[in-house]
């Protein structure tokens, strides 16, 4: 078991909780039966992802977790379009998310919410007792190591509101449903995806160096004799004396990458 400090959690309850998500969010949560989870978009106008959520279904009524950083911010827009729908919107003052692989023996804190992570071996485990422990076998870094090659980032203040989900590939991890009904943004992200107009992709570069660019940084990516200017997005470094860097970039998925440059300096990577 491990303590991921840079999750959280919102509780949704109330007879309206279920529909009040659907409407906000670009998965279709009124598909989940409880214990089930998906991933899914909480976008503005635009169509750009303000976070990536992880819901969850429960007898109470649905646990969402997203990324600390976001979470009051996030609430609080949510609360705007509450209105007279019967919805509760809850920010635990002391909330602990644990990451646990499928079959570990441990004992889990109590009360806690069990989700399943979709198209993974691995759970999250969201505990009000903020002061549970956790046995951190295992780096918090291999884990975000192991949600970067899935695909998986919660974004965060700098990189809130800076990408439509396909350039994310968010829509690769099953959170966003092109067949549900509106949601903010849904016109934009629909459209997107129906024209084929994405210009800008995401690639996970191993690097033969640990380094961890910020969110937002700009880095080269080279293909051959061609460079690419590219964004990124989150970075964690890796077990092996490695490291990984997502980026946005409008490198075409086609094209092998041999380097990056960041801060002037040509980093090597592992193809």
């Amino acid at each position: 078991m491990l303590a991921l400090p840079y999750l959280s959690a919102l509780f949704f309850t109330g007879p309206e909780a279920g529909d009040f998500l659907h409407n906000q969010l670009s998965a279709d949560v009124l598909e989940l039966d409880a214990g089930q989870s998906t991933f899914a978009c909480y976008c503005e106008p635009k169509g750009r992802v303000l976070a990536l959520m992880l819901v969850s279904k429960n007898e109470q009524g649905y646990c969402v977790v997203m990324s600390r950083s976001l979470t009051a911010a996030i609430a609080e827009r949510l609360r705007i379009y509450v209105m007279r729908t019967k919805v509760t919107i809850e920010v635990p003052n002391d909330c602990l998310v644990i990451g646990i692989r499928a079959n570990t023996e441990s004992q889990t804190p109590s009360p806690a919410f069990t989700i399943p992570i979709p198209n993974s071996d691995q759970y999250l485990i969201v505990s009000e007792d903020g002061t549970a422990n956790a046995n951190s076998s295992s780096s918090v870094e291999a884990w975000k190591c192991l949600e970067l090659q899935r695909g998986v980032s919660w974004l965060g203040t700098e990189s809130s509101g800076e990408f439509l989900p396909q350039m994310l590939g968010f829509d690769t991890l099953g959170a966003v449903n092109y067949g549900k009904g509106c949601y903010p943004g849904q016109e934009i992200v629909a459209r997107t995806h129906y024209l084929g107009k994405v210009k800008r992709h995401p690639r996970l570069l191993n690097t033969q160096e640990p380094i961890q660019p910020m969110p937002m940084d700009k880095i080269v990516v080279h293909h051959v004799d061609k460079t690419f200017e590219a964004i990124v997005v989150d970075s964690a470094p890796g077990e092996d004396g490695t490291g990984y860097v997502l980026a946005v970039t409008r490198m075409g998925p086609e094209l092998s990458a041999s380097k990056i440059e960041f801060e002037g300096q040509p980093i090597n990577l592992i193809t």
